[in-house]
């Protein structure tokens, strides 16, 4: 559930509807074209407490994209994905009619875990979205913290993960459509540690910083390390953590990266989808006290 300890504000800018009871909301009725600095600070904290916000009817280039985006914060940067020309923080992701196999993050993920300052929020914006499929799935890791147990709580609370990039190229290289940069290649050796429990630098919510490249914690072997690893990604992926967004043409969505896991479904063959992506950054994760 939605931690009723942080108080969630109400909102006067647009019509926000909540998705779930863990997380994840949609807005209606805004115009983030010119919003007021206003708006954006609302937009923020409704972030702040879904974590997954689905802004509809939005008509946004990447000119304007770019613009807005920035307005949420400094982009992270991206050492995998070749951005779009005259922009170094848009990227355009397109699955074509005929494209075949997995689409790019299917499998559950954290976006760029691997980077010491993982990015804060992400966002996509839907430029071609088929009628129906290709829908994002979220699991709150927020909500998968507070569902364990005090004494795994407390096994876990000062275990510093290690995650690594090791294989993110392969992975994103082997779709043809993906510009990937020439350089990206660097990215399998780097390595980074986070607290396997952090806090939201707003709320202060606790939440697991669990990835799909999380390969073992500081001072234990690969053998220690999985039994917990396996049991918290499968924890993480309980249904009544999750929430399932689903897409339009217009669509701005934006997540809070480091509280959540995310999946793209891949249940539309043979139709295309188009959008664009780019990655504010924020503060390294903060350890939960």
């Amino acid at each position: 559930m939605i931690n009723a300890s942080n108080q969630i504000p109400e909102f006067t800018a647009f019509e926000l509807r909540p998705l779930t009871g863990s997380l994840g909301a949609e807005i209606l009725g805004t115009d983030l074209n010119g919003a007021s600095d206003e708006d954006i600070a609302q937009v923020r904290m409704a972030l702040d407490h879904y974590h997954v916000l689905a802004i509809r009817d939005q008509l946004l280039d990447p000119t304007a994209f770019h613009k807005l985006a920035r307005r949420f914060g400094p982009f992270t940067g991206n050492p995998i994905h070749t951005p779009l020309d005259g922009f170094d923080d848009v990227v355009r992701f397109t699955r074509e009619p005929d494209d075949r196999g997995k689409v790019i993050g299917e499998n559950l993920h954290m976006d760029m875990a691997w980077m010491e300052n993982p990015p804060a929020v992400t966002m996509l914006y839907g430029e071609v979205i088929p009628p129906v499929g290709g829908d994002t799935l979220f699991a709150s890791l927020s909500a998968a913290y507070e569902g364990l147990s005090d004494t795994m709580q407390d096994l876990i609370r000062n275990l510093i993960g290690v995650h690594e990039g090791k294989g993110v190229f392969a992975v994103n290289a082997v779709h043809k459509s993906l510009g990937v940069r020439a350089s990206a290649q660097a990215v399998e050796e780097i390595v980074a540690h986070h607290p396997l429990v952090c806090c939201h630098p707003t709320t202060g919510r606790p939440h697991l910083f669990l990835s799909g490249v999380l390969n073992r914690f500081v001072g234990m072997t690969e053998a220690e390390s999985q039994p917990i690893i396996s049991f918290l990604q499968s924890h993480a992926q309980r249904v009544e953590y999750a929430c399932r967004l689903r897409w339009a043409t217009g669509t701005l969505t934006m997540w809070s990266n480091t509280c959540l896991l995310h999946s793209a479904i891949n249940d539309y063959p043979g139709q295309r989808r188009v959008v664009l992506r780019t990655t504010v950054a924020g503060s390294p994760p903060i350890a939960g006290s």
